[in-house]
C-alpha cells in the first residue's frame, strides 16, 4: 500500500513539474517575442513594470482579469463562458502526453545531486508510464487532442453569433484542415526511422539528428507545426488586421488571455517541443562538465525550444502572410507533395538499413 501512494504522490508531482515547467516557458517565450519583435520594429518592448519589464506580463494578466465579464445578447451564456474552458482543458492534455514532465524531473534530479541528494525521479514520469504501457499513445493522443480543438473553435465562433467570428471559424477549418495531412504524414516520416514514441525518437538520435537524415521530413515538419500552431504568416483564423480577431472576436478581455495568451501560446509551445524532439535530439547534448546528466537533459531541452521559438518569431518578422488562397494551394501542392517525398525518403533508408 505504501508503494501504491508513493506512486500515485510521485505521479501527481510530475504532472504538477509538467504543468509548471511549461507555464515558465510559456511566460519566457511570450516575453521574449515581445521584446525580439520590438526589436524587429525599432522600439523597445516592455520596459517599466520590473527589471528590463520582466513583471509586465503579470501585470497585464491582472488588468485583463480585472475587467468586466460580458456576453452578447443573442448568445447561450453556459456555451459562451463553458467552451473557453474546455478548449483550455483539451489544450493543457498533452502537457501529461508530451515528455515536459520527464524533462522537468530530470532537472530536478539533477539540481537534488548538486546538493547531495542521490534519488532517481525520471522513472515517475507520467508520460514514460504511458509511452511503456503503450508505445505511440502519447504521441497520437496529441494529434487527436489537435483535431478535436478544431469542431471546438468552430462551435465557440458560431455561438457568438458574429459574422466575423464565424469568418474567423471558416479560415480556422480551411488552414487546419488543409496543413492536418502533410502534418499527419511528416510525423509518419519520422516515425518510419524513430519509432512511435516520443522516447524512442528520442533515443534514434543518439548518433545523429533527424534533421540531417532527412531534411524535406524536417521542412515540412517546420511548416505544418506553425501552421498547425496558427503562428504568422498561418494567422489568418486571427488575421487582427482584417477581421477583429477572429473566432474569438466578441470575447472580452479576461476570456481573452485564455483564448490568446494562453491558447495560442500554449500551440506554438508545443509545436516548439516537436520540432525539438524529432528534429533536435530532444534533451540529448553534450555533457556539461560539473554539473549531473539531469540538469544538462533538462538544460538542453529549454535551450532547444527557446531557440525553436526564436526561430517562429523570426519567421514572423521576415515573412509578409499572404492571401488565404495563396497558403490553401502553398499547402495542398507544394507542402503535401513534399511531405510525401519525405515519407518515401524515411522508407528508403529505413529498408535500406534493415537490409
Amino acid at each position: 500500500m505504501d508503494g501504491a501512494l508513493m506512486l500515485i504522490l510521485m505521479s501527481l508531482l510530475s504532472v504538477a513539474l509538467a504543468f509548471a515547467y511549461s507555464g515558465t516557458l510559456d511566460l519566457v517565450t511570450i516575453y521574449l517575442e515581445r521584446k525580439v519583435w520590438g526589436k524587429v520594429m525599432q522600439r523597445f518592448g516592455p520596459t517599466h513594470v520590473g527589471y528590463a519589464g520582466l513583471l509586465q506580463l503579470i501585470a497585464d494578466f491582472l488588468k485583463y482579469l480585472s475587467k468586466e465579464l460580458f456576453a452578447p445578447r443573442r448568445t447561450n451564456k453556459w456555451f459562451y463562458y463553458g467552451l473557453p474552458l474546455i478548449l483550455i482543458s483539451m489544450i493543457s492534455i498533452p502537457l501529461v502526453l508530451i515528455p515536459f514532465d520527464y524533462v522537468a524531473l530530470a532537472g530536478l534530479e539533477g539540481l537534488l545531486q548538486l546538493f547531495g541528494v542521490d534519488i532517481s525521479l525520471t522513472k515517475y514520469a507520467v508520460s514514460k508510464f504511458i509511452d511503456q504501457v503503450a508505445p505511440g499513445v502519447g504521441l497520437l493522443g496529441y494529434v487527436a487532442v489537435v483535431a478535436v480543438t478544431m469542431p471546438l473553435m468552430y462551435m465557440l465562433s458560431w455561438n457568438q453569433a458574429n459574422k466575423y467570428g464565424a469568418l474567423g471559424a471558416f479560415r480556422t477549418v480551411l488552414l487546419l484542415v488543409t496543413y492536418e495531412v502533410p502534418f499527419l504524414i511528416a510525423i509518419a516520416s519520422v516515425a518510419a526511422l524513430g519509432g512511435l514514441s516520443f522516447y524512442q525518437v528520442v533515443d534514434f538520435q543518439k548518433s545523429v539528428w533527424l534533421l540531417l537524415l532527412n531534411p524535406i521530413a524536417a521542412l515540412v515538419l517546420l511548416v505544418t507545426v506553425i501552421a498547425e500552431s496558427e503562428r504568422p504568416p498561418f494567422d489568418h483564423p486571427e488575421a487582427e488586421q482584417e477581421i477583429v480577431h477572429g473566432w474569438n472576436v466578441e470575447y472580452g478581455a479576461g476570456e481573452f488571455i485564455l483564448l490568446y495568451g494562453l491558447y495560442l501560446y500554449t500551440k506554438a509551445l508545443y509545436a516548439a517541443a516537436l520540432i525539438t524532439l524529432f528534429l533536435l535530439g530532444g534533451w540529448l547534448g553534450p555533457a556539461i562538465p560539473g554539473l549531473p546528466a539531469g540538469l544538462t537533459a533538462a538544460l538542453w531541452f529549454t535551450v532547444k525550444m527557446v531557440a525553436v521559438f526564436l526561430l517562429f518569431v523570426w519567421i514572423r518578422a521576415a515573412l509578409a502572410r499572404p492571401r488565404v488562397d495563396q497558403i490553401l494551394e502553398v499547402g495542398w501542392t507544394k507542402i503535401l507533395t513534399l511531405s510525401i517525398i519525405a515519407l518515401f525518403v524515411s522508407l528508403f533508408m529505413r529498408v535500406a538499413w534493415l537490409v
